[in-house]
């Protein structure tokens, strides 16, 4: 089991009772949390030293692949189609925060 992402969630406070997208600063670094029913999905992020990015997202499918069920204390893997939703999710709602991101999308 992959406790540093309980661990990760636990840290940044985050609830299973506020859906959504939530960001949460650790200097340079970012942890964006996807809220969903019972489940959190962690994408991590950077704040890039360049120009033409506001943030660096890992937002490809490869990257957003565990689901943390906390009442479970269970990881599961989350198919290949719902990653692509969830990484359309993430591109609208960073659009919604005017976040210029490096995700390539589709991928």
């Amino acid at each position: 089991m992959d406790d540093r992402g309980f661990d990760e969630i636990q840290t940044d406070n985050i609830s299973q009772n506020f859906s959504g997208f939530h960001w949460r600063s650790h200097g340079r670094g970012v942890n964006i949390y996807f809220v969903e029913g019972q489940s959190i999905v962690i994408i991590h992020g950077e704040m890039p030293a360049v120009r033409d990015y506001d943030v660096l997202v890992f937002g490809e499918t490869e990257h957003i692949n565990k689901r943390y069920l906390l009442s479970e204390r269970r990881v599961e893997i989350i198919p290949l189609d719902d990653r692509f939703r969830i990484q359309k999710l993430l591109v609208e709602w960073l659009a919604s925060q005017g976040m210029r991101h490096d995700i390539s999308v589709g991928k």
